[in-house]
């Protein structure tokens, strides 16, 4: 029995980290790749597909994509969708559902579905989850068992509505934890209580500047009630690519542009660059971070720029400059502190001093 594990797909997300044109892009990029993987689910023999939480970004989701969706999903038929909601979509109105769609919503806590072959699926919404964990959980251990929930793993009990505490799933015969909430994949399982493991998918599609690096989904292959093959797949459009600079050896902004695109010139141009400058720089190097950025924007989908270098300086050199950056220097020389926060100190005052952009 082959398997999809996905979730966070976040479909109708405002994207307010991108210009408007390029956000309305991105969430059609984003229901695109959902449609992709419906068909690569019927194409390929999967049996199901677990949504573990937020297929939509907001309650307030359209119906035009609501319909959009579940046509999809519909139009996948044999394949089946189990759906857990997480706690951005906890609330959306699901009716005129495909009938190869099942949510877990109905008693208001624990649900679970009979999937054949052995294998048992079981969930609870998001907002129930508390009322779920209250009554505890215990599945048969003669089959291979698979969970799904939207939350954060804690150690201890929990704290938060959004709190999934492992340990109240020891022993209850889990095989396979399904997870949703953090947009990292877990691309190693973690074990817990000698039989399970757990993970979290990651979402499809990178949407912010902090989803850096390969998302997509894991395609589980159950036989004979046991984990055969587990596999990280991505049909993803586009990426968030981090890409650090070291600007150690450039003496004019020039030079730091060369350097930048020297960095990326592996990178395909379809992607969105987090680009971070580092390294330490003579006193009056000019970055121009917002010539830089416009330069990237101009090769890439979009670019954000973050500027992490230090100024490497001499406090000798300023005991007789009397001009405010001078003046700045020797007062900041007075102080105790360490090299790397004195040159933070320094890189800020340095920036106010020429009217330039701090980035805090």
């Amino acid at each position: 029995m082959k398997i999809i594990h996905t979730g966070d797909i976040h479909i109708g997300s405002a994207m307010r980290n991108l210009p408007p044109e390029k956000a309305q892009l991105r969430n059609t990029e984003i229901l695109e790749t959902f449609r992709k993987l419906t068909v690569f689910a019927r194409e390929n023999g999967v049996d199901s597909v677990i949504i573990a939480g937020d297929l939509f970004d907001t309650q307030n989701v359209s119906r035009q994509i609501k319909q959009e969706v579940f046509y999809a999903i519909s139009a996948a038929k044999p394949v089946r969708f189990f759906y857990v909601s997480g706690n951005h979509d906890a609330d959306v109105t699901t009716e005129n559902l495909p009938d190869n769609f099942f949510t877990f919503s109905r008693d208001h806590g624990w649900q679970g579905y009979d999937l054949g072959e052995g294998v048992t699926l079981t969930g609870a919404d998001s907002k129930y989850l508390q009322n779920a964990f209250g009554t505890g959980l215990r599945l048969p251990k003669e089959t291979f068992n698979i969970v799904t929930l939207h939350g954060d793993v804690t150690a201890t009990a929990q704290n938060t509505a959004d709190s999934i505490p492992l340990r109240a799933l020891y022993g209850s015969g889990v095989d396979y934890l399904a997870l949703g909430h953090i947009h990292m994949p877990t691309l190693q399982a973690e074990k817990f209580d000698g039989r399970g493991c757990y993970r979290y998918c990651g979402c499809l599609e990178g949407r912010g500047f902090d989803e850096v690096g390969p998302r997509g989904f894991f395609l589980l292959e159950i036989e004979n009630k046991k984990l055969k093959n587990q596999r990280f797949l991505s049909l993803s459009k586009r990426m968030v690519v981090e890409q650090k600079a070291d600007i150690s050896a450039c003496e004019n902004y020039y030079d730091v542009e060369r350097t930048v695109f020297a960095a990326l010139q592996n990178v395909q141009t379809e992607h969105i660059i987090k680009l971070i400058l580092c390294g330490q720089h003579k006193v009056g190097l000019q970055k121009n971070i917002e010539l830089l950025t416009a330069r990237l924007k101009e090769r890439f989908f979009f670019a954000k720029v973050k500027d992490e270098s230090r100024i490497i300086f001499r406090f000798e050199e300023y005991q007789n400059d009397y001009s405010p950056i001078g003046e700045f220097v020797r007062e900041v020389g007075r102080y105790e502190m360490n090299n790397e926060t004195r040159g933070e100190i320094l890189d800020i005052g340095f920036k106010a001093l020429a009217g330039g952009e701090i980035d805090l």
